[in-house]
């Protein structure tokens, strides 16, 4: 069950490194606003860093890496908290050009993957896993699959349906 999850939050972070690479602008302009360092180079290179990790979780797991992960989410957690300081955000930058300000719900999760990748020390890569599974891993690799998909889905789209739903134009 942790390697699964593990896994889920190790493409969520997969999705978002590729979405800052391809559209580093708003991350930047998060970063700028804020008042930290920002530049698209240094985008592109968070960007860079959360593709690697997750890729490396997926295909490695171990120690290490669950431990790397569970500190960038930790990072996040606090850019997240940060952020929402500033009611004047249109986005947080997480998932490239999905305009969608910093909340709650975005910092939960980010803790939650935080202890997710803790609770995977140990866990070795997907290959290894997918071997015991039953029907070739084919289950599970959809679980991991469908689980990144709808984790990604509710962290673009919850706030904004909230948010449509609690001023009342939600019709």
């Amino acid at each position: 069950m942790v390697a699964g999850l593990f896994f889920v939050i190790c493409e969520v972070l997969l999705i978002s490194g590729v979405a800052k690479l391809l559209s580093p602008s708003p991350t930047r302009l998060t970063l700028s606003t804020i008042g930290l360092p920002s530049s698209d180079s240094l985008v592109r290179c968070l960007g860079l860093l959360e593709v690697v990790l997750g890729v490396a979780g997926i295909l490695l797991g171990g120690r290490y890496l669950p431990i790397a992960i569970g500190g960038l989410f930790a990072f996040f957690t606090l850019f997240i908290l940060f952020a929402m300081q500033h009611d004047h955000l249109v986005a947080c930058g997480c998932f490239g050009a999905i305009n969608e300000p910093p909340t709650l719900l975005h910092a939960f999760a980010n803790i939650v993957f935080m202890s997710l990748a803790l609770l995977a020390i140990g866990v070795d890569g997907m290959g290894d896993v997918i071997d015991g599974q039953r029907a070739h891993g084919v289950p599970f690799i959809l679980y991991v699959l469908l689980g990144a998909l709808v984790t990604y889905l509710c962290l673009v789209y919850l706030p904004r349906f909230w948010r449509r739903f609690s001023s009342g134009s939600f019709r």
